[in-house]
């Protein structure tokens, strides 16, 4: 029988609680965790010569991941009752360590996250190891919901109104220095020392806590008055909502349980927490947001019985382009020993300067030493001949989008590397099954499409090739998630997956223009229904240049549906780049910001001013999307709706809280979306006529997801 829960007696009478799942890398509050807890506090319960407890966790990396989500996931499929019941049943089983009568401390290593961080908010103490890997933190907002085992309550009253609301709102986490200065936790300790100090200070001894300023203490006691409430929760209130545009309810729910619970008894407030919970854990936005979680982690597997061929130790990145540069220091951060090359010395020197910066911003913030920057900023080596790629191991390139170029880089860095190493192509729009064919061996080419900036965005769309290898797939995908990113495996077709299903919603917001409608109408539409930025601003951000010749990519293969706008004549002609350039489908100043639209793409537009209703709008923007993820999925380009809906979220912004494409599509239903699209397909054009599996799925009734 599994034995996740252990308790040995110390000298002085002090109970040590060892949490330590055999089966699982990580601590997470499952049933058998549970039931083995009740079980070892039913025993210290009994006991009358315990002094004090101590919990910690066998894995030092690891406190507590938090609550199993695949539990929670079942949980929403039942009524909101029986959410509500196991709430309050782990809120029970956590409170029976708030009401042993001796001292207790929570020793905690590594991650402690959600249910786990409540855990130790139920004890008297909190000491913090300073490991790499310590994080605290309540990131229930990010799948919807709030604490619901007293977080939004002890919180708030333990490190100040602010503060507390400020990590339950956001789900940010914080290492043990910044939980010991926030008052989180009361002391820290060199791991190997952890447990040692957390006995001394149940046997008692003071810790050393954190002496917050005068000034701190004055804002926290202001805040804590009745008018200083008021005034932080119409503060609080308004940045939740420009923040979340009112689409997401767990932060304003958060806000209500700490204002309505402040002073209130303990069990009082704990009931207003767990009804809240309750609530929301069995809403639409908070399934869709597990659902996405779940997508996340099914991306992160490995194929099985699949091991990559080549080992990844040198990197080469071909173009110190603000992509090749990003792409650098991405590898370089990630440990990787980094090769950057050019064929222009003045070029190079740029990138290697873009590469600087970033690791210079990372120091900024605190998010690296001086030292650890310099280190990897030393891991890459800038050149302008490719004998100095002979050692790569991996080969991106990400030069300009010309097939005849990729197919010359390929040759060229053949020549150079005689060893097995794998070409990546960085490309957006081309085909990697054409390049592969003009590799030597076919069977290491692969896509690794990043987004722009490199630093930013999350995705790579992991590129299947028909003669890619499932070792290659499997170290590329592996490279993926090693610098950081969500890896999302695509077959090969034009655009992918996010460019593929993004093209024609470009196009449409550019018809729309076209027809009339002004430009602010069409990105206000996009935004108030979930997007971070409207069409039109974001083709200026991504760069005309590349918007047009994605969709010029896209038209030829996939025909008239896909046919550009007459505007992009006057795009190229006038060589508008948008933001970059200064002037786009906007105009913008010296400092990028937003002065109108263009005088040359007014003076395009042959049609009188237009007004049309936010849904229709709506409707003409995102209906194509969904169409365009249903041809992917017919085509094979992607197998699960899931990963299609993931690589949207992260790739483009999609709403998350709809559950990206067919997320939404499941929500206004099939029948909907055909019916809705067989009408556009008569008013606005080809590109609406509904792909055969949205035909087909309304026909027999069915969602995209089961």
């Amino acid at each position: 029988m599994t034995k996740i829960v252990k308790v040995n007696m110390l000298d002085g009478g002090i109970a040590h609680m060892v949490i330590d799942d055999p089966d699982s890398k990580l601590n997470v509050l499952s049933q058998e965790f549970f039931a083995e807890f009740s079980a070892a506090m039913d025993a210290l319960e009994a006991r009358t010569d315990v002094k004090g407890l101590v919990i910690s966790s066998g894995k030092e990396d690891c406190f507590f991941a938090g609550a199993d989500v695949k539990e929670i996931r079942l949980l929403q499929t039942r009524p909101a009752r029986d959410i509500y019941n196991a709430c309050k049943a782990g809120r029970d089983a956590v409170n029976r360590i708030s009401k042993l009568p001796y001292p207790t401390v929570a020793a905690v290593s590594g991650t402690c996250l959600g249910g786990g961080l409540e855990l130790t908010l139920a004890c008297k103490y909190r000491i913090a190891a300073t490991h790499p890997k310590t994080s605290m933190g309540l990131p229930e907002v990010q799948l919807g919901f709030i604490p619901g085992w007293g977080g939004t309550i002890r919180l708030p009253r333990l490190i100040g109104l602010q503060e507390g609301f400020t990590l339950i709102s956001t789900g940010n986490r914080v290492d043990a220095i910044k939980a010991w200065r926030l008052g989180l936790v009361d002391e820290t300790a060199a791991p190997a020392d952890l447990v040692k100090r957390a006995v001394a200070i149940a046997s008692g001894a003071k810790p050393a806590r954190f002496n917050k300023s005068f000034q701190q203490k004055a804002m926290e006691y202001g805040l804590a008055t009745a008018a200083g409430r008021m005034l932080f929760q119409r503060q609080a209130t308004n940045v939740v909502m420009s923040q979340t545009r009112g689409k997401y309810p767990a932060p304003l729910e958060a806000l209500k349980v700490i204002m309505k619970t402040w002073g209130m008894p303990l069990d009082k407030a704990f009931e207003v927490e767990c009804q809240a919970f309750a609530k929301l854990a069995t809403s639409a936005v908070s399934k869709n947001l597990v659902g996405i979680f779940f997508a996340d982690t099914e991306s992160k597997k490995m194929p099985e019985g699949v091991a990559p061929a080549i080992k990844v130790k040198t990197v080469g990145v071909l173009g110190a382009g603000v992509m090749g540069a990003g792409i650098a220091q991405a590898a370089a951060y990630a440990g990787y020993r980094v090769v950057l090359k050019d064929i222009d010395q003045a070029a190079l020197d740029k990138g290697l300067k873009n590469i600087k910066d970033l690791f210079d911003g990372l120091v900024s913030k605190r998010k690296m030493t001086r030292a650890e920057a310099d280190m990897k900023i030393g891991a890459v080596k800038g050149t302008i001949d490719y004998a100095d790629l002979a050692d790569c191991d991996l080969v991106i390139e990400a030069v300009v989008e010309k097939m005849v170029v990729k197919k010359a880089v390929i040759a060229d860095v053949e020549k150079a590397i005689s060893k097995p190493f794998i070409f990546a192509t960085n490309t957006s729009s081309l085909s990697v099954n054409e390049m592969a064919v003009a590799a030597k061996n076919p069977a290491n080419v692969v896509g690794l499409h990043f987004f722009n900036p490199v630093h930013k965005m999350k995705l790579v769309e992991v590129v299947s090739a028909k003669t890619t290898s499932a070792e290659t797939l499997a170290a590329a995908k592996a490279f993926g998630m090693k610098v950081g990113k969500t890896t999302v495996v695509t077959g090969d077709g034009p655009g992918f997956v996010v460019n593929r299903i993004l093209s024609p919603y470009m196009k449409e917001a550019i018809q729309l223009l076209l027809e009339g409608v002004p430009a602010e109408q069409i990105d206000k539409a996009a935004t108030r229904f979930g997007m971070p930025m409207g069409p039109i601003a974001l083709m200026d951000e991504v760069g005309l240049d590349i918007v047009t010749h994605v969709i010029k990519v896209m038209h030829s293969a996939l025909g008239a549906r896909l046919a550009p706008p007459a505007i992009i004549d006057v795009i190229e002609k006038q060589k508008l780049l948008g933001k970059k350039g200064g002037k786009g489908l906007y105009l913008y100043d010296e400092k990028g910001k937003r002065t109108g639209l263009n005088p040359d793409v007014q003076a395009a537009i042959n049609a009188p001013a237009k007004t049309m209703s936010e849904s229709a709008l709506q409707d003409r923007l995102f209906l194509p999307m969904v169409n365009e993820a249903a041809h992917c999925l017919a085509e094979g380009i992607i197998d699960e709706p899931s990963q299609l809906d993931l690589a949207m979220i992260f790739g483009t912004g999609f709403a998350p809280f709809l559950g990206g494409v067919l997320g939404y599509a499941d929500s206004l239903g099939i029948r909907t979306v055909h019916q809705k699209l067989e009408h556009l397909s008569k008013v606005a054009g080809d590109n609406y006529k509904p792909a055969q599996l949205i035909k087909d799925k309304a026909q027999r009734g069915e969602a995209f997801y089961k």
